[in-house]
């Protein structure tokens, strides 16, 4: 099988394990004593699945396909955020992406990366040539990479502290994975706690103290483009969880971490974020722009945030009444 993505196993692994600072000295640590093994990358393409610890083989798993569209995720951000600088050099008042002889290229990547999704092979192509892959010369495809490399060991963060966190919690990790399991309300608070926990873990290993300004800012793309995966294989503006906390609190919690000061780093992280959410309701076919006639503009990147998280709460509610 046509697997590009392998080509970054190893940075994936040396970043986790050994230039991750304090976190990595601790995962070493756990490999030493042999509660942990290391990394399991697995060929599949498809369906995607996200990290995960294989409890009986002391691994953390790392699945090819996922691997492959979170590449393509991280592609289209840094290639978004190369279009907004462009136009704005330009003196373009309004950006619209569509406009740039670069998006095609983009939307055409980002767009066989969702397609791993599918269940059913006959819908998957491996890598084809026609659409931008890791080992393609050129600053963007350097970006992406080193983008993808942060962004899976943010997630693996996240993966080991539910093993430092949740020791006790081994026998309720494995009866969810279980297809005989049946959820009840205390197991569903249980589990919603415990991602949470694993999410601020997660982040306090992304985001030290001494970090330095420059990779503050990178690992916090990194953090957005983790998390606007979640968002962009779904089918429907519904950004709950059944059992873990909703995707829409997951991402403001990251947005509330992120402390970057330098004002071109900054707009490109409320950039990133906009745009995400823009692509998010788009994707899933979910009106944000008013009818025509109605003023649709913004002072800030914040405001225009703040705008498409409440149309998200919105369809929540929707899907809350719905269900109810």
């Amino acid at each position: 099988m046509d697997n590009r993505i392998n080509v970054l196993y190893h940075n994936i692994d040396e970043q986790f394990r050994l230039r991750g600072g304090p976190t990595a000295e601790r995962v070493n640590k756990f490999i030493e004593v042999g509660t942990i093994k290391g990394l399991d990358f697995q060929d599949t393409l498809h369906p995607i699945r996200g990290p995960y610890a294989d409890l009986d083989r002391q691994v953390f798993v790392l699945q090819a396909g996922f691997l492959s569209y979170l590449w393509t995720v991280c592609y289209f951000i840094v290639g978004v955020i190369e279009i907004y600088n462009d136009m704005a050099l330009n003196g373009t008042p309004v950006v619209r992406l569509s406009d740039s002889d670069k998006f095609p290229l983009l939307n055409h990547t980002f767009a066989w990366g969702r397609s791993l999704k599918q269940k059913d092979p006959v819908y998957i192509t491996p890598w084809p040539d026609d659409i931008a892959n890791p080992e393609l010369e050129g600053i963007r495809t350097r970006q992406a990479n080193h983008l993808l490399v942060l962004a899976v060991t943010y997630l693996l963060y996240h993966e080991l502290g539910h093993l430092v966190l949740h020791r006790e919690s081994k026998e309720l990790a494995r009866a969810v994975q279980s297809p005989f399991y049946e959820p009840n309300a205390f197991d569903a608070r249980r589990l919603r706690m415990m991602e949470i926990q694993a999410d601020e873990y997660a982040l306090d290993c992304l985001f030290p103290p001494e970090l330095e300004t420059y990779d503050h800012y990178l690992n916090s793309l990194a953090a957005l483009a983790a998390h606007f995966g979640e968002f962009f294989v779904r089918d429907f503006p519904d950004t709950r969880s059944k059992n873990y906390p909703d995707i829409d609190e997951r991402l403001k919690r990251v947005i509330r971490r992120i402390q970057v000061t330098d004002p071109g780093h900054k707009m490109n992280v409320e950039l990133t974020c906009a745009i995400g959410l823009q692509v998010f309701l788009t994707l899933t076919f979910a009106d944000y722009i008013p009818e025509t006639g109605l003023d649709f503009s913004f002072e800030n990147f914040d405001d225009l945030q703040a705008y498409l998280f409440d149309i998200i709460d919105d369809w929540k509610i929707r899907y809350n009444t719905y269900s109810a």
